[in-house]
């Protein structure tokens, strides 16, 4: 068992010890992706989930059950926490982990939320941030049904 550290190591480590020469590669166009805002329009992306975890599909729902059991709970409450007490770059410390895992995992539609917020929360827009959590919940939702659906 891996373990953790900041920006949910867990989920990322696991990827880069079994993606290689070929995660390397696909890190740098996540990450020009990521910068040019082209992410694909999906829950998760099974196929290069599992082409980074070699076809092992135990991995893959390893990845995908610890962001939905222990991830997903985590960055909700940090968030809410950061939301209560104003603390606009803690929650963008926030974000910023969780697009990054999210992105990890090729799971597409919590990245870009989490992005989104990124950007609320540097920019100080905390009240818009509240207001979009449930958007959050659900794409945790979607995620969790989407999980129930193909692994």
């Amino acid at each position: 068992m891996l373990g953790s550290w900041p920006g949910e190591g867990a989920i990322c480590g696991i990827v880069l010890l079994v993606g290689g020469t070929e995660r390397e590669d696909s890190r740098m166009e996540e990450q020009r992706k990521h910068e040019t805002g082209e992410w694909p329009d999906m829950v998760l992306d099974l196929e290069r989930l599992t082409t980074n975890c070699h076809g092992n599909l135990d991995i893959v729902a390893e990845l995908v059950n610890h962001l939905l059991q222990k991830s997903a709970p985590k960055w909700t409450s940090s968030l809410e926490e950061g939301l209560q007490s104003g603390d606009s770059e803690y929650l963008q410390g926030v974000c910023h982990a969780m697009k990054g895992a999210a992105a990890t995992v090729f799971s597409w539609h919590v990245a870009k939320l989490a992005r989104e917020f990124e950007g609320l929360a540097r920019d100080g827009e905390l009240e818009s941030l509240k207001k979009r959590l449930p958007e959050l919940q659900q794409a945790f939702v979607e995620l969790e049904q989407w999980r129930k659906e193909n692994l």
